[in-house]
């Protein structure tokens, strides 16, 4: 009996690894054969042979993790088969299935969609429950416009329930436009308004206003501002005037509402409008002091204080500028950066206890902020100074750990490892740009995708994600828009990844980087590297407002000058030839700086002439007083930048 049992338990053991290795073997095979089958069919749905592809990618195994968008993509095979009835079939498969993936609210949409074309009444089932279950989504707004349009197909007899079904699609025409006014409906969401002829609202012509401006359309946006109130719509005049080209109706609108409106304005608005006014003018301090003595009180007050002390010359009158800012509006949008200002022109007169004090207040009172860094490292600097060694070092540390993609990091860094010099990255090593997440949300659906290249597919998953809206662009050959769109990506996180997270690649691409080590000359060509993404985010056809061209961005008088001087062969490609000039002329610049990075970069952006001549009127003891000292504040941004991207490049490659 007993060996019965003990044969009876080798059997059930036996059966049990049996039925885990079948299981496992049958779920990696069909996860094998989607991927292979997925692959095959994308390439002919890309061929545009819809019939062969809608059977490939049935073929896809139903436990297989590519089934859901294999069944998207055999629906959008038998949309474009002229086949409404059997791409209806395949997205309501997916609506019902228990995933959470990403694709079913799309999957929804396009089905009601194909419904209301159809004129299934299911569809307006769909849309609601849409609005009800993704109500932040594009899907959702988009539902807005075809519930209008539903609720106007087929009019009730009876004037009462037809007044009730119009107001109804009123309601969704212009929850539209006010949630999305640049929508690629707003347009046709204002020509139904305009059909049911309602009694519209002053708020409802400034919504109309809003989306004929947002869809570039001024003189129509001018139209219904005029059925509005300046005290609530000013802003917008004015913003539609200059957009119109009327610099003077625009600077009039502008200064009326200033005076009179801005307390009830969008602070965000009324920094745009004083934006705008002050390029009017043909010296930018012109505009600002014409506003400063406009004795404004209300909102934009605080900015216009702000943009006056910038400008400001001379420490102590900027300090004192500053300070009164500061004092008037301690909790405003400006305080953060006011009080520094106020710290560092401490710092710079060797007021280092009172500077300290002000650090110690900014660093307790705007813990997360732009000017943060700078306090924190300065506090460093500071600490040091008062012989505080250890506490100097853990600010910088605090720098390097906490706002690691910043240029006080770079600096904090030299101070804390002076013997590795002040560049000590020489070159990079490549590599290349991927996907920017290793795993992701629907049990990496997403990354599968993207690897298979089912672009169209992942830019409809990803739409919010900037940083896969980036790779898409990038792999598509868009590296100026996908570094720009990462860029602003990384900008958003408030707390930065590591250098090795996939993402920073996305941020700062290698383009080119085999060119600029091959004419680098005695250049650091990270350095150049930095310089070709500040000056031109890898634009080869860039071109400034002054004439400034290429991936350098090298004035043309600039760029004939070095090419006689050097003799450069006239064959070489747009790109080797702006880089070989923009590498001679940062060599030039270098060698008569005394062969320093810092200046050389500084008279890239500000001229040579500007630098030499801060050489006899800045008074500066080390590279971060000369630095915070710079007069034009574009090239002193430059800077920081430029060796912020230098910084950056290092530690990702």
């Amino acid at each position: 009996m007993r060996r019965r049992r003990k044969y009876d338990l080798y059997i059930v053991i036996f059966l049990a690894i049996f039925t885990v290795g079948y299981f496992i073997y049958n779920n990696t095979s069909a996860e094998s054969r989607g991927v292979e089958n997925y692959s095959a069919a994308l390439d002919e749905y890309k061929a545009n042979d819809y019939e062969k592809a809608f059977q490939s990618f049935g073929k896809v195994p139903s436990s297989s993790s590519l089934k859901s968008p294999a069944l998207f993509r055999q629906a959008r095979c038998a949309t474009n088969m002229k086949k409404p009835e059997l791409a209806i079939k395949k997205y309501n498969r997916i609506v019902k299935s228990s995933s959470k993936s990403s694709i079913v609210p799309i999957s929804e949409y396009n089905m009601a969609n194909l419904m209301f074309e159809t004129q299934d009444k299911r569809a307006k089932k769909h849309f609601k429950r849409i609005i009800k279950k993704y109500p932040s989504s594009d899907y959702a707004i988009a539902s807005e416009y075809y519930l209008g349009l539903m609720e106007l197909a087929n009019p009730p007899k009876s004037p009462k329930r037809l007044a009730k079904s119009q107001e109804r699609a009123l309601i969704h025409f212009k929850t539209y436009i006010e949630k999305a006014p640049d929508g690629r409906f707003a347009l046709k969401c204002i020509d139904e308004i305009k059909k049911l002829e309602p009694k519209l609202t002053n708020y409802d012509n400034l919504m109309i206003a809003k989306t004929y401006y947002a869809n570039g359309d001024f003189d129509k946006a001018k139209d219904f501002l005029n059925k509005t109130t300046l005290a609530e719509s000013w802003s917008d005049f004015a913003k539609n005037e200059y957009k119109l080209g009327n610099k003077d109706k625009g600077n009039y609108y502008t200064e009326l509402g200033l005076k009179e409106h801005a307390a009830n304005t969008e602070p965000d608005d009324v920094y745009e409008v004083i934006d705008n006014y002050i390029s009017t003018f043909p010296l930018r301090k012109d505009g600002i002091v014409k506003l400063s003595n406009m004795g404004l009180n209300s909102t934009g007050a605080d900015y216009v204080s702000y943009l006056n002390c910038s400008e400001v010359v001379g420490e102590n009158v900027k300090e004192a500028c500053f300070r009164t800012l500061y004092e008037k509006y301690p909790s405003g949008q400006f305080s953060a950066d006011s009080l520094y200002n106020i710290f560092i022109t401490k710092y710079l007169q060797k007021k280092y206890y009172d500077a300290q004090r002000l650090g110690f207040l900014h660093l307790k009172k705007f813990p997360n902020v732009k000017s943060t860094p700078a306090v924190t490292y300065f506090m460093g600097k500071i600490a040091f100074k008062l012989k505080h060694y250890e506490s100097a070092n853990n600010y910088y540390r605090k720098v390097v750990t906490d706002y690691p993609d910043t240029y006080y990091a770079y600096r904090a860094n030299y101070n804390l490892y002076k013997d590795d010099g002040t560049l000590p990255f020489l070159e990079l090593n490549e590599k290349p740009v991927v996907f920017p997440y290793k795993k992701s949300l629907d049990h990496n659906l997403v990354v599968k995708l993207a690897y298979l290249k089912d672009f169209d597919l992942v830019e409809e998953l990803c739409k919010k994600d900037k940083f896969i809206q980036s790779w898409i662009a990038y792999e598509k050959g868009n590296y100026t828009i996908s570094a720009v769109l990462a860029r602003n990506a990384m900008d958003e996180l408030e707390v930065k990844p590591p250098f090795d997270d996939l993402r920073w690649r996305l941020v700062y691409p290698m383009h080119y980087y085999e060119i600029v080590d091959k004419v680098k000359g005695d250049n650091n060509p990270i350095i150049l590297e930095a310089i070709i993404k500040e000056e031109s985010h890898f634009n080869p056809f860039a071109k400034s407002g002054v004439g400034a061209t290429g991936l350098m961005q090298l004035m043309p008088s600039t760029y004939n000058e070095v090419v006689k001087k050097h003799n450069l062969p006239a064959n070489l490609n747009a790109e080797t030839a702006n880089i070989t000039a923009g590498s001679l002329y940062y060599t030039s610049l270098k060698r008569m700086l005394g062969n320093k990075d810092l200046y050389a970069i500084t008279a890239y952006n500000g001229g040579i002439g500007s630098v030499t001549n801060w050489f006899s009127k800045l008074i500066y003891n080390d590279t971060d007083e000369f630095v915070e000292q710079i007069p034009y504040p574009e090239t002193k941004n430059y800077v920081k930048k430029v060796l912020r991207t230098y910084w950056v490049y290092g530690n990702v490659y």
